[in-house]
């Protein structure tokens, strides 16, 4: 069972009699930065490595394992991964039957590996879904932000949410995969840190996207709520979330919302600075977020402990629903206290870091 800390694992495990070991991606991350370094071996098909895999892994589709033994080693430990847990699971019980002792599984796969522990390999729904959309998330570890890039991988088309201030990782990104980037989008006025969209614009031509209510003195295209912002195949649907600042914006797509600063893991934006309110903020966490299914992950825009958050990337409706301190506060009054008393002092470049981005 997963901690009380943890989201709920979203595929159902299974475990089987004689089974070969289960390692959690926290485990494979220490492996993978130890000295006894294991053989990673996918076995996802071929098709599905276009869409993510593990950096310095080896690749033999399941179907393919019975014939291909002779090329892995022996003296080695080894770990399969798939796309969620099973794949994986099989081949190394095949593994462990045909004389390599030392395998084992990654549990969850890679859609867990990238959820909990490694962002920015990225997450995808199975080929044959409905949402067969790529998601990266790309933390930013001196900052405690966190950038989305959403792909139509079928239409070489993304998507930038929040990007940070040096765009050459993000191009890099979209070379690599050969994407074309169709939009740009900032979920909100960003007070702790120099916002990318503009260089990353004059570098793609990709318009920015920002709420209606921005008072951004630059080229953009203002969205309201329920709007659509269309990239290949896809969409992603407009919230408006005001409260940590009147501007913000939410985003769903499928089955996850990215919520800004308005929902963070464990707590909400603050709304002491610049134009924030928290009764703006009651109103959109209560109405518009906790109106969603339990189901929905939730994907902010900070983590860590620069910004007092757990060190996790994602969340869900229901999970915050139950342990969020400031979504535990039962009445209205008792939120607006929250939300008014015990906050740091403004941050000394706060009003210098708006004007910057305002001007673009």
């Amino acid at each position: 069972m997963p901690s009380a800390g943890e989201p709920p694992h979203p595929f159902p495990r299974t475990v089987s009699p004689g089974e070969c070991e289960r390692i959690r991606a926290d485990e494979l991350r220490r492996y993978l930065a130890g000295s006894d370094r294991p053989l990673l071996l996918d076995v996802r098909p071929t098709a599905e490595r276009t869409y993510a895999r593990i950096e310095g892994d080896r690749a033999i589709p399941l179907a393919e394992l019975p014939s291909r033994l002779e090329e892995l080693p022996k003296d080695r430990r080894i770990v399969a991964y798939g796309h969620y847990g099973e794949e994986g699971a099989s081949a190394a019980k095949l593994l462990c039957a045909s004389g390599f002792p030392r395998s084992a599984s990654l549990e969850g796969g890679i859609e867990e590996y990238a959820r909990l522990v490694a962002p920015e390999v990225g997450r995808y729904a199975p080929p044959d879904a409905p949402d067969g959309l790529l998601l990266l998330q790309l933390p930013r570890l001196e900052t405690g932000c966190l950038a989305y890039l959403l792909a139509d991988v079928d239409e070489k088309v993304a998507v930038m949410l929040d990007p940070g201030a040096e765009p050459e990782p993000y191009l890099a990104l979209l070379a690599d995969r050969g994407w074309r980037l169709g939009a740009i989008v900032e979920t909100h006025t960003h007070a702790d840190h120099r916002a990318g969209h503009a260089a990353l614009a004059a570098r793609t031509g990709a318009p920015i996207y920002l709420s209606h209510r921005s008072p951004a003195q630059y080229p953009h295209r203002g969205l309201t709520e329920g709007e659509e912002l269309r990239f290949g195949s896809h969409a992603l649907r407009v919230l408006e979330t005001p409260g940590h600042t009147r501007d913000h914006l939410s985003l769903r797509s499928a089955g996850r919302v990215f919520t800004g600063d308005t929902l963070l893991i464990g707590s909400c934006g603050r709304t002491d600075l610049a134009d924030g309110d928290p009764e703006l903020l009651w109103e959109s966490l209560r109405t518009k977020l906790l109106a969603l299914p339990d189901a929905t992950e939730v994907l902010p825009a900070h983590f860590g402990a620069r910004h007092a958050l757990v060190d996790r990337y994602v969340s869900s409706i229901g999970l915050e629903r139950r342990t969020n301190e400031a979504l535990l506060l039962p009445t209205r009054e008792g939120f607006l206290a929250y939300m008014r008393e015990g906050w740091p002092p403004k941050p000394a470049e706060f009003d210098r870091i708006v004007g910057e981005n305002l001007a673009g």
